[in-house]
């Protein structure tokens, strides 16, 4: 689990990249049925606007960068969500793919939300 190594700072936000590695996990290691995939995956984009939802409650600006970055994860899940469903893609593979993902975006945008927390 890369949650346990990598902490943005702010509880919120930890607490959904928890929630997010853990129900992962639990797809990989075959406790979660396959077809929970797509719930899995729209929750994760809900992540997204909850975490620029969370820095603007703190009375921050969400960076410009890091709010594209957001729409180019949201439209490659979707659009490797679209390949799972047409068959061309093993969901194992693809969650795979998205923990990668996510941990490459967690290491380089968020826990730059939480070097901020003093703003």
């Amino acid at each position: 689990m890369w949650y346990s190594s990598i902490k943005v700072g702010i509880v919120e936000i930890d607490m959904d990249h928890y929630n997010i590695d853990t129900m992962l996990q639990l797809y990989s290691s075959d406790r979660v049925p396959e077809f929970y995939l797509p719930q899995i995956i729209n929750g994760l984009i809900k992540h997204f606007d909850t975490e620029e939802k969370i820095i603007a409650g703190m009375g921050r600006e969400f960076p410009a960068e890091h709010k594209i970055e957001h729409s180019r994860l949201i439209q490659l899940l979707n659009d490797k969500l679209a390949i799972w469903k047409d068959g061309d893609l093993v969901g194992k593979d693809f969650v795979e793919q998205v923990r990668e993902i996510l941990l490459l975006h967690v290491t380089e945008y968020d826990v730059l939300l939480g070097n901020n927390n003093e703003q």
